[in-house]
């Protein structure tokens, strides 16, 4: 995995408003059609990894685990984040199979 690359494309996706960060509103999204990517922190709870996994799973949506996902996007505390746009979802997929 590129780490570099990983951290800029969520730092690119925060910058242009395709980054979503936060429980509620990543649900809602993703719910709604929205979301083209989940990420989840590493250290988000074992409810929210089933839960975003069976939601993930219902909508066809990847989901992805990193570390610190609260630094990459410069969100402090936030363990979830959709991302709604294809392209950065497609570049952020990516630099994670590196």
């Amino acid at each position: 995995m590129n780490e570099i690359k990983l951290l800029a494309a969520l730092g690119f996706a925060m910058k242009a408003g395709k980054c979503l960060c936060g429980d509620f509103i990543s649900e809602k999204a993703l719910k709604g059609g929205r979301a083209k990517l989940i990420i989840l922190d590493d250290s988000a709870s074992q409810n929210t990894r089933e839960r975003y996994q069976g939601m993930c799973a219902r909508e066809n949506t990847p989901l992805l685990c990193i570390k610190e996902l609260d630094a990459a996007i410069g969100k402090e505390g936030r363990k979830v984040a959709a991302i709604t746009d294809g392209g950065f979802a497609r570049l952020i997929i990516e630099a994670r199979e590196c």
